[in-house]
């Protein structure tokens, strides 16, 4: 730029020749001239694209043609759009010190969007699903989880009484319930024994978990285990986090025949599902505070689910989880079931 003049080419409307031009700007008038000549063509200038790193400014001359230049800053001086965003933007882009920085904060941010940020969305989204939903979505998951992993429970009818028993005596010792939990009885097939909590409020325990324990305390604490993620719908946020944050909106809103189609296809996760290390441990406290309540054993529950992981582990010849894995381990949780207790006894 020479003064208040830009260098650059001139594409007349109507042909394809390039011409070397200069645009000038005196005070307000802007004018055009072409090759060598000195007669200066006073020109409107319509339009002028974004300034983009490595991308010629094109400015749109009405009715005449398009004047192009490579002198980004020249034309953002005589426009006086330094402070622009796009200006700013490619200043950036043109340091590579800067680039590094605003790349290593957006690794930040995604990092903490997946680690903080979806969580707490799928916390919120939890608290505010309807009822309605969460019997869909367990009414779902069932007609699934049934066909893939369970059959019918051949417990004899005596002891799944003697274990609804138990199940009612927690439900009323953790008092009043936004959730209409009930208790099914299934066989694990290869799942083995275990129990699940779905979003609804349904508890599944298997007929091999009942088999393997050695008193009704220990199937209690189970029980309350599952009811404590339920009551803090553990379930549902696991969902919310896996499926994002477009199922949320979809299930909040409405969309109940995107919910059945999205719920049915990760209704085979919800039959082996993996919480995280702070659900498991919510969900133990919730069950020392049910079992110290009624006057149980508020440990019996860690001693089946050592037989449990025994059991697993001379089966599939795995070895004990530690600290770095997704649950805590059977000792790490008897410590934290402890240390909750202690906390819970009359100072």
């Amino acid at each position: 730029m020479l003064g208040n003049t830009i260098q650059g080419r001139f594409y007349q409307a109507g042909s394809t020749a390039v011409q070397d031009a200069k645009l000038h700007k005196n005070g307000d008038i802007w004018q055009l001239v072409l090759g060598t000549e000195s007669k200066l063509l006073t020109v409107e200038i319509e339009s002028v694209s974004d300034r983009l790193a490595g991308i010629a400014h094109k400015i749109i001359l009405k009715d005449i043609g398009v004047f192009e230049s490579s002198d980004n800053d020249g034309i953002d001086a005589m426009l006086e759009t330094e402070n622009s965003f796009f200006s700013r933007l490619t200043r950036v882009e043109s340091s590579l010190p800067l680039v590094f920085v605003f790349a290593v904060l957006s690794v930040v941010i995604l990092v903490s969007l997946y680690r903080f940020g979806i969580p707490a969305l799928a916390n919120g989204a939890a608290k505010v699903t309807p009822s309605s939903v969460l019997t869909l979505m367990d009414a779902s998951s069932m007609q699934v989880v049934d066909r893939v992993f369970f059959s019918k429970s051949e417990l004899p009818e005596k002891r799944r009484d003697e274990i609804r028993v138990l199940f009612d005596e927690l439900i009323e010792q953790s008092g009043p319930q936004k959730l209409p939990f009930r208790l099914l009885f299934r066989d694990g097939g290869e799942l083995g024994a275990n129990a699940i909590a779905l979003p609804g409020g349904t508890v599944i325990i298997t007929d091999q978990l009942i088999k393997l324990s050695k008193s009704d305390d220990e199937i209690s604490g189970v029980l309350g285990h599952e009811i404590g993620h339920g009551e803090l719908r553990h379930s549902l946020r696991q969902i919310y986090r896996v499926l994002g944050i477009g199922f949320m909106i979809s299930v909040i809103g409405g969309d109940s025949g995107q919910l059945v189609e999205d719920v049915v296809a990760q209704a085979v996760a919800l039959g082996n599902l993996s919480y995280t290390r702070n659900f498991e441990i919510e969900s133990d406290h919730r069950s020392a505070e049910l079992m110290v309540g009624m006057g149980r054993d508020p440990f019996a529950f860690i001693e089946l689910l050592k037989r449990m992981k025994k059991e697993k582990d001379d089966k599939n010849d795995k070895k004990e989880t530690n600290w770095y894995s997704t649950h805590p381990s059977t000792f790490d949780r008897m410590a934290n079931v402890k240390k909750f207790v202690d906390s819970l006894s009359p100072r």
